[in-house]
């Protein structure tokens, strides 16, 4: 049976890593997305130039098959955006050791 102290280094410092990635709050799957969208004034400027439209960040994300996208307030933003880093280095430490227990599995090592 495998202990922590049975482990390679590089191993036990994967799982040392989820650990201070999931000590901070937050952590969310989804893209950002920034969209451009006129409003409803006629001499407002997002309607003509170079950069048409109002920018407005929202989280693309598919809940139950189905693609959703959520409106992000601009004071959200920075914390939204955080959340979806954090996602995305969890994912990227389990797939690493999955492939270990994996690699494990194939050569029957404890």
């Amino acid at each position: 049976m495998l202990t922590p102290s049975s482990l390679p280094a590089w191993e036990r410092d994967l799982y040392s890593r989820l650990r201070q990635i999931l000590n901070r709050p937050g952590v969310m799957r989804g893209n950002p997305v920034l969209s451009r969208r006129t409003c409803g004034k006629s001499s407002c400027g997002c309607h003509g130039g170079p950069r048409k439209g109002h920018p407005s960040l929202y989280l693309g994300i598919s809940l139950k098959g189905k693609h959703h996208m959520v409106y992000v307030p601009p004071e959200w933003r920075d914390r939204v955006r955080e959340w979806v880093d954090r996602y995305a280095q969890v994912r990227e430490v389990l797939e690493r050791l999955s492939l270990a227990c994996l690699k494990r599995l194939k050569s029957r090592e404890e």
